[in-house]
């Protein structure tokens, strides 16, 4: 009898364990031996992969495993800088998510809008610099099971996403949507931890 298919899993080049390839970071190589972050997991060409691990990125600088999983010489790269671009693309799919979603009617922002809504939010963002007061009412509103919060972005980029000039923070109502947009969170909250 067969074992279990691995069609579709995918290495991680630090911790060497398989996962599925959705949820990994997709690296890329150019012609010239630049390492960049597929964002969209659409680049065409090889691709080396790694978990949303902050240590899984810095192993696997540090064992110069890009230049074997590419079959080439590529240029050095600092694990920070690599970290710092896996950041931002991440970010860049959280945004991009708040803007669809605020399109589809699934965002709400507005402190007095998210408080009258509250039973009906799955996900609450709140600006890194929102006033500590404002906060901590702001986070009031979630709950662990229900409606987790998470501090993204400055009030600036959160109020863009919703058409608005400054937004404290901003609430997701559609559950997979918000599930989404939490798994995204969450891979951000892994690659910024200190290893």
């Amino acid at each position: 009898m067969a074992g279990p298919s691995t069609a579709g899993l995918r290495t991680c080049l630090g911790c060497r364990e398989r996962f599925e390839r959705e949820t990994l970071v997709r690296i890329v190589c150019d012609a010239e031996g630049r390492l960049a972050v597929d964002r969209h997991l659409k680049a065409p060409g090889r691709g080396a992969h790694l978990c949303y691990a902050a240590e899984c990125v810095r192993q696997a600088v540090r064992r110069k495993a890009f230049g074997r999983a590419f079959r080439m010489n590529v240029q050095p790269v600092e694990a920070e800088a690599l970290l710092g671009e896996i950041t931002r693309a991440i970010d860049a799919r959280v945004l991009d998510g708040l803007r669809i979603g605020r399109r589809a009617g699934w965002t709400r922002s507005g402190a007095d809008v998210l408080t009258r809504e509250r039973e009906r939010l799955r996900l609450l963002l709140i600006a890194a610099d929102t006033a500590p007061d404002s906060a901590r009412r702001l986070s009031a509103l979630g709950s662990p099971d229900r409606c987790p919060v998470f501090v993204f972005g400055d009030r600036r980029t959160l109020g863009g996403t919703q058409g608005q000039e400054d937004r404290v923070a901003i609430g997701v109502v559609d559950a997979s949507y918000a599930d989404r947009l939490q798994m995204e969170l969450e891979r951000r909250d892994r690659v910024l931890v200190a290893g």
